[in-house]
């Protein structure tokens, strides 16, 4: 008993490490880029905006001036014209762009988390979408948390696996059918265009077919790495395909949307849209893929722990190694 709560914490210490150190990576890449993205904006509304510090030769009397825009021997305007407010409607352009203003914009779901959801002026199916699966992914998670924290898995037959999983997954599979706005419209002159098109060329559709593909596959084949290398099982009574069972093709579907739609997506946004151009965003990028997958991974195996009808051989491997793989 000594020895597995030894090698328990023994897991847990090096998991805690190796995502610590990741995230401290992440964290520092962010703040670079951060501080490089804010310093080329300053750079560039002074260019833009300073034309005061600029030397101009007046037209009139042909004094060299350093002031801005108006001859103080003369008083005649620079290029013969009042021109400051062509000067000023720049600086507010830039303004504008940098803030919000007319321009596309990506919305934060919470102000104090790094996801940008899609512009909803350029991309207005993907928005509905996308929001459409962030409220759903709470409906999910708080049924799937009360199962697990209830144990009343316990009473589950094959049939009950079945229904909870396909009763979860059904509203993510109907949506594209049944509900193609997605979610209620946040600007009552933008509205979702899935719902005047014909519903094989709504991207909804494309992307819940996108997602069973994937889902598919990954059960299908995959699986069997976790069977091979990581000797994992699957115990609990269940209907099989390509011994695996059917119910967790239904989970993997709506566990995917969470991830890849909503997370994913948000959080890759925002590293493309927020930073400025260059190899440090292209690296802050790359890194940010291979962090959210291992975490994530590390995250799945973790949480499913508590389910004892999902077993591994030996779970430092499954944990450390398996996340990676």
């Amino acid at each position: 008993m000594n020895n597995i709560s030894n090698s328990s914490q023994s897991i847990e210490a090096t998991m805690s490490i190796i995502l610590a150190t990741g995230f401290a990576i992440l964290v520092g890449m962010h703040f670079i880029q951060q501080q490089e993205t804010k310093s080329q904006h300053k750079t560039n509304k002074e260019v833009s905006c300073n034309n005061d510090e600029l030397d101009w030769e007046c037209s009139k009397c042909n004094k060299i001036n350093t002031t801005a825009k108006r001859c103080p021997n003369c008083k005649s305007w620079k290029d013969g014209k009042r021109n400051s407010s062509a000067v000023v409607g720049e600086c507010n352009r830039e303004s504008n762009t940098q803030s919000g203003g007319n321009a596309p914009t990506n919305k934060l779901l919470l102000q104090s988390i790094p996801i940008l959801l899609p512009s909803i002026q350029t991309q207005p199916s993907k928005y509905y979408y996308e929001v459409y699966n962030w409220y759903y992914t709470i409906i999910w998670i708080a049924i799937f948390g009360y199962i697990v924290i209830s144990q009343c898995y316990e009473n589950f037959t094959a049939y009950s696996y079945l229904i909870v999983c396909g009763g979860l997954a059904l509203p993510l599979l109907l949506q594209p059918f049944v509900y193609p706005q997605g979610s209620s419209a946040t600007d009552k002159n933008i509205i979702n265009p899935d719902i005047n098109r014909p519903w094989y060329q709504r991207y909804s559709t494309k992307a819940t077919l996108y997602l069973l593909t994937y889902s598919f596959i990954g059960n299908y084949w995959y699986t069997h790495y976790f069977y091979s290398v990581l000797k994992a099982r699957y115990t609990m009574p269940s209907h099989r395909f390509n011994n695996v069972p059917i119910a967790m093709y239904l989970a993997t579907h709506f566990y995917f949307c969470t991830y890849h739609v909503c997370i994913s997506n948000g959080l890759l946004r925002y590293v493309d849209v927020t930073y400025a151009r260059g190899w440090k965003k292209t690296m802050l990028f790359v890194y940010t893929i291979l962090f959210l997958s291992y975490f994530t991974a590390f995250m799945e195996t973790l949480t499913i722990s508590s389910f004892p009808y999902y077993t591994f051989e030996d779970r430092t491997v499954a944990y450390i190694w398996g996340s990676a793989f």
